[in-house]
């Protein structure tokens, strides 16, 4: 007996694996069956007869026919979201025809179980989002339902994901997935993305408004040295010890650089590139300008406000003589032609080639009674400036050792006085420009735009629409990352002047905090709406007392129900 019992035990024991065995096969095969059914439907919808395939349009937005079938108590999904207006910035982005744009080859994609432009969208959310880690991504993008399904994820997709590969515990696909398309998306390919957005921008009227001021400017990117294809850019500075001497020590930074052409007040970037640190501006110049151009049209671009970094004569003379873009841009203190421009303006004002002008300011008193002149500033223009050498066509140029070269003339605009402080003689701010000097100060006033660049594109960039945080560690992350957020910042700024959001004015973060987030989303079958959550019980018949938002009598009105609840 002693023995049986033993033997009983021993079964007992034995049957829970395989229990728990079985019903993970159970398991497995239902996922199986949910996966294969996903991708069967995928592939119906995309090769289905006469009807291109658009992996972004699935869902229309009805608010009668939502509120009917809520009525009548048909509905298959609801969730809430505070990022309500993504509805009307994805159907801003359908009359852009901007999904077409995202028709990309993905040559480095060997496996496409999702479309690429869906990958690119939903990447576009985390931008919007702000989520700054891929590994925030599962919890607060992928729970973000609405948004996966404005954008074509199913409910079958979301519950399941695409494939039966790694462990999901929430949403699509996994966090690496994502970042792994953004590493993939080619330098082709992304150039491609951004520069058919600045076309179709160009075609829809956006810079009709524009005064034609762009700005072309360069921001580090500083990584450290385990990001793969990083540069390395060695800086020599100067430091002060605590014994007070003066030392020079060199400091290495790793990482990479953007460089953007961008139209100054509608924000609205139109060429850019990403390359290693170390890279100097002047080797992307004319690159970048002659992709803005061929993407906004001639004459769009009429002033280029140029760093200082891009200096170089033989690129400004092209974009001047051929191109008839004209340029600001500051001069280097050792060049020739900053010392003249400095002593000529010291020199009586004729009002043809040296001109005069000043702007006196506001009296501005700090605590201790010292008075600052807020805005004074006063400026010398001076023309006809030849001593740059290098400013010229490239066989002129070669020939500036000659006793008899005549240099190109150059205006210049020099800067004596600022905020009612006179620089000393030789530290005057020399602006060199082929704009004309009769009105010195509009010339210093157009250079002061290319603010703008630093304070609303790339400030906001790195601190609003996390530029600096990368998916992954490797040059294509970076900049698959870094294309992937110009391109969501400029098509928030577009969407704000055409459809009159907020966005750009108070800029990504203030929009997130001001969103409303009593908004509930209903999805049933292939239509969906928004509502407040007191339009939602004052459908389903449950009056609140006090309503602060809606008024219920418009509510039932408005949808067709009798005024009795």
């Amino acid at each position: 007996m002693h023995g049986s019992e033993g033997k009983r035990l021993f079964q007992e024991e034995g049957e829970t694996p395989r229990v728990e065995r079985a019903s993970l096969m159970r398991e497995r095969k239902r996922r199986r069956v949910l996966v294969n059914r996903a991708a069967k439907r995928e592939r119906r919808q995309r090769t289905r007869k006469g009807r291109r395939y658009q992996a972004w349009r699935h869902l229309t937005r009805d608010q009668q026919e939502v509120a009917r079938r809520l009525v009548a108590g048909h509905v298959d999904l609801v969730t809430i979201s505070g990022w309500g207006f993504v509805s009307s910035f994805l159907a801003f982005l359908d009359e852009l025809e901007f999904f077409a744009v995202l028709d990309l080859e993905g040559k480095g994609f060997q496996r496409v179980l999702i479309p690429i432009a869906r990958l690119v969208l939903t990447y576009h959310l985390k931008i919007l989002l702000g989520i700054a880690s891929i590994n925030l991504v599962p919890t607060k993008l992928f729970r973000e339902i609405a948004l996966l399904r404005l954008i074509g994820y199913t409910t079958t997709q979301m519950q399941v994901g695409f494939c039966q590969r790694g462990n999901l515990s929430v949403g699509p696909m996994h966090k690496n997935t994502l970042a792994d398309a953004v590493e993939r998306l080619s330098a082709d390919d992304l150039e491609r993305v951004l520069n058919g957005t600045a076309q179709r921008l160009a075609q829809r009227g956006f810079f009709a408004q524009s005064k034609g001021h762009f700005a072309l400017d360069a921001s580090d990117l500083p990584t450290t040295r385990t990001y793969t294809g990083a540069g390395l850019l060695t800086k020599t500075e100067r430091k002060v010890t605590k014994d007070k001497q003066v030392v020079e020590v060199e400091r290495h930074i790793w990482g990479f650089q953007v460089f953007v052409v961008y139209e100054v007040r509608l924000r609205l970037v139109v060429a850019a590139k990403v390359v290693p640190i170390q890279e100097r501006e002047t080797q992307h110049t004319l690159a970048l300008v002659r992709q803005a151009i061929a993407n906004l049209g001639e004459g769009v671009i009429k002033v280029l406000l140029v760093d200082r970094g891009f200096l170089d004569g033989a690129d400004l003379w092209v974009l001047k003589h051929r191109w008839g873009i004209d340029f600001v841009v500051p001069a280097k203190e050792k060049m020739h032609v900053t010392a003249d421009a400095r002593g000529l303006a010291r020199q009586e004002a004729d009002g043809e080639n040296i001109v005069s002008a000043e702007r006196r300011g506001t009296e501005k008193r700090d605590t201790k009674g010292r008075v600052r002149w807020e805005g004074q500033v006063t400026v010398v223009g001076v023309a006809d400036l030849r001593s740059y050498d290098q400013y010229g066509e490239e066989d002129q140029t070669k020939q500036a050792h000659r006793t008899d070269f005549v240099g190109n003339a150059l205006n210049a605009v020099v800067v004596t006085t600022w905020q009612g402080v006179a620089y000393p003689a030789g530290d005057e701010k020399v602006f060199l420009t082929s704009l004309s000097i009769a009105q010195p100060l509009d010339i210093l006033d157009r250079y002061d735009l290319r603010s703008l660049i630093e304070n609303t594109a790339f400030r906001e960039l790195k601190q609003g629409w996390c530029l600096e945080s990368y998916p992954k560690k490797t040059e294509a992350a970076v900049r698959g990352h870094v294309f992937l957020t110009l391109l969501t910042f400029t098509l928030a700024n577009a969407f704000r002047t055409a459809q009159g959001q907020t966005l750009a004015r108070h800029g990504v973060r203030r929009q997130r905090a001001e969103e409303e987030i009593g908004k509930v989303v209903i999805f049933a079958g292939d239509v969906y709406a928004l509502f407040d959550i007191e339009e939602v019980f004052v459908l389903l018949g449950i009056v609140p007392r006090w309503c602060f938002r809606t008024d219920p009598t418009q509510v039932r009105k408005l949808y067709g129900l009798s005024s009795v609840a």
